[in-house]
């Protein structure tokens, strides 16, 4: 068979030409179809385009939603509040409360007096108020867990004057008890006098720290009214609880909220912790009975306990030399509902390891507990002649530096 003859130059040429040229024809032909159909592919494009924006904004919009609702399911589910507010900066002029929201909508305020004999960890019993004296806050707070059994979540510390500067002008207030004061001279003079009256913002602090001549327990009653003076002032003018917030030192927007929902709660309630006055003590100072104490807490709050039922008792002593060793130990226990009742020094200060002894087989668990929390595995149990008060002491050796829980 014989081959076909290949294409030459010429007439690959001739047939490319007529080639463009045919395309050529029928493209003039359509070309109002081809610009229509370019023109709608343009606007289809355009109009995807629009199409994503409108759906990357409803996805946007649907984002956003679902973050404002979770953030409104948050904060409107209750829980569980509590703030110590601290007048003043030392003993001479501190007053205290602690407020308190329940997950049920409860307000509470409580009164504990800056007065009031406490364990102080690390330096003994003491008026509570001489905890701002020996290490501001952070031991205050911790005393007032370690009387009460209870969590605090905040602590707002108000220096003097600035509770009155954040009420501003005059407050209204139900005095049920005049105030007398003694000058120098020892004449005795009425302050405030009972009954509905309005008074100037720096006398509902004076109310606060100025114990004055008398009962002690009528300090109480003034305290108790200028406290609801406070409360009532931030539910009059929500800004209030801002002004107070923003006044406190180290204080957050948290605060103001738990202020305020304290101030427009429905079931809210003012009262102080159920102390006595001591048989032997300096004057106007109290004590809380270790008696009424888990059962008060338990009452008034409950949503706020570390343990429930009895708090194990501790004593914590010395054992290393090292100044400071006391507290680091009680910051770690306190919280998880464990009680101090005496610290003190051991019998020696050479102990390698830290030692955690029940007292008696009854406390072997809490020690077990103690002694985890610690970090120790050193545990004994005393048989003999266990503590009656003490149920867990701990020796706390050198292997736990001060200033370390």
């Amino acid at each position: 068979m014989a081959r076909p003859e290949p294409w030459n130059t010429p007439r690959r040429v001739m047939f490319i030409v007529l080639v463009l040229l045919t395309l050529s024809y029928f493209c003039w032909l359509a070309r109002g179809p081809l610009g229509e159909a370019a023109g709608w592919v343009s606007d289809q494009v355009a109009n995807a385009g629009d199409t994503w924006e409108d759906w990357s904004t409803r996805l946007q919009q649907i984002a956003e939603e679902a973050a404002e609702t979770e953030i409104e399911e948050r904060t409107s589910d209750a829980v569980s509040q509590s703030v110590l507010v601290v007048i003043g900066s030392s003993a001479d002029d501190a007053a205290f409360a602690l407020l308190a929201l329940s997950p049920e909508g409860e307000a509470t305020v409580t009164l504990v007096p800056q007065s009031m004999y406490a364990v102080l960890p690390g330096y003994g019993e003491a008026l509570l108020a001489e905890a701002l004296d020996y290490e501001g806050l952070d031991l205050l707070a911790l005393s007032v867990m370690n009387s009460l059994g209870v969590r605090i979540d905040h602590v707002l510390q108000l220096p003097g004057g600035s509770l009155a500067e954040a009420l501003g002008g005059q407050v209204e207030i139900d005095l049920p008890v005049p105030l007398f004061e003694e000058d120098e001279d020892g004449v005795t003079r009425r302050v405030l006098g009972d009954g509905v009256q309005e008074i100037p913002a720096a006398s509902i602090e004076l109310l606060l720290v100025e114990p004055g001549v008398g009962d002690p327990f009528e300090w109480l009653q003034r305290q108790g009214a200028a406290w609801r003076a406070v409360i009532d002032s931030i539910a009059e003018d929500e800004d209030t609880a801002d002004r107070i917030g923003l006044a406190g030192l180290g204080a957050g927007p948290d605060v103001a909220d738990l202020l305020l929902g304290v101030a427009l709660s429905e079931d809210f309630s003012l009262a102080t912790l159920p102390v006595a006055v001591p048989e032997a003590g300096e004057p106007n100072t109290f004590v809380l009975p270790a008696a009424l104490v888990n059962e008060y807490a338990a009452s008034r709050f409950g949503h706020l306990l570390l343990r429930e039922g009895d708090r194990p008792r501790l004593e914590i002593l010395n054992g290393n030399g090292r100044i400071g060793t006391a507290r680091p130990v009680a910051e770690v226990l306190v919280p998880l509902g464990f009680r101090v009742v005496r610290t003190d020094n051991a019998d020696r200060f050479d102990y390698e390891t830290t030692q955690v002894v029940a007292q008696g087989e009854d406390a072997e668990d809490a020690a077990r507990e103690v002694a985890l929390a610690l970090g120790t595995e050193s545990v004994f149990v005393e048989l003999r002649l266990p503590s009656g008060v003490i149920d867990v002491s701990i020796i706390v050796g050198l292997d736990m530096p001060a200033g370390e829980g």
